[in-house]
């Protein structure tokens, strides 16, 4: 990556830093601009379009447009009113992206709500509550804890969820080698579930999943399962009493 170029200064308490060719940066706290990478703490306005090797923020923090990074660290809210594109992407409280969400790694804790999709290089993991308003992809893993809700369809290598506290929607299916949804232990209410279209996948284990079809190799349907439509299975198949099947399960060669 090209990185932009930057004043190298440092603000305490409330400035502006102008960076030539791409707008004002606004702090109300403390912050330090690098030749290639920005960190600030407290309240801060960066400008869209920049390239960074490194952007470290805690507090609020809005950006006017895109932002692309090596890594990126955001503790507290965010507000990026364009795309953002990263190699690491590591947050802790709440964001919101205006665009799509492109990274290699991702570490996501808290609320997060992409308005567009997400693709993944390697792993996303996430905590709490995330929202994608398209297709979320990744080459490796998705892994994720609370609720995903996602307007389009999901795909991955490794599909893992831990159902909690409310309903978790994926509109157009799941597609995954590894696919394996439980409940979360933390939730004794037993009130997370997950709701999509069709599941195809190698391995597959489900709980609490209301779906139309369901098309593997080794399936285990555990409790709380409603499957609307077929259940297809090319090697071993289990399902708990406790689930609800349309129709019985068909074996495929």
């Amino acid at each position: 990556m090209e990185y932009s170029e930057l004043p190298d200064t440092r603000i305490s308490g409330s400035g502006r830093v102008s960076l030539p060719g791409f707008g004002t940066l606004k702090i109300s706290g403390s912050g330090r601009v690098y030749i290639d990478s920005i960190s600030t703490s407290g309240s801060s306005t960066i400008p869209g379009g920049l390239r960074l090797h490194d952007l470290k923020t805690s507090g609020s923090t809005k950006i006017d447009g895109d932002i692309s990074s090596d890594t990126i660290k955001f503790s507290g809210s965010a507000h990026i009113e364009g795309a953002l594109e990263c190699e690491e992407l590591i947050k802790s409280g709440s964001i919101k992206i205006g665009k799509s969400l492109k990274a290699d790694y991702a570490r996501l804790s808290g609320s997060t709500h992409v308005r567009d999709g997400g693709v993944i290089g390697r792993e996303i993991e996430t905590s709490g509550s995330i929202e994608f308003g398209d297709d979320l992809v990744s080459e490796d893993r998705i892994m994720y804890s609370g609720v995903m809700r996602v307007d389009g369809r999901v795909q991955a290598k490794s599909f893992e969820a831990r159902l909690s506290r409310d309903e978790s929607y994926i509109r157009d299916g799941i597609t995954s080698d590894y696919i394996n949804i439980l409940r979360s232990h933390e939730d004794w209410r037993n009130m997370g579930s997950l709701v999509t279209s069709d599941i195809i996948g190698d391995d597959i284990t489900l709980e609490n999943v209301q779906c139309e079809n369901v098309r593997g190799k080794k399936i285990v349907i555990k409790k709380g399962c409603y499957i609307k439509g077929t259940v297809e299975y090319s090697d071993t198949i289990q399902v708990d009493p406790a689930s609800s099947l349309r129709s019985e399960p068909i074996k495929t060669e």
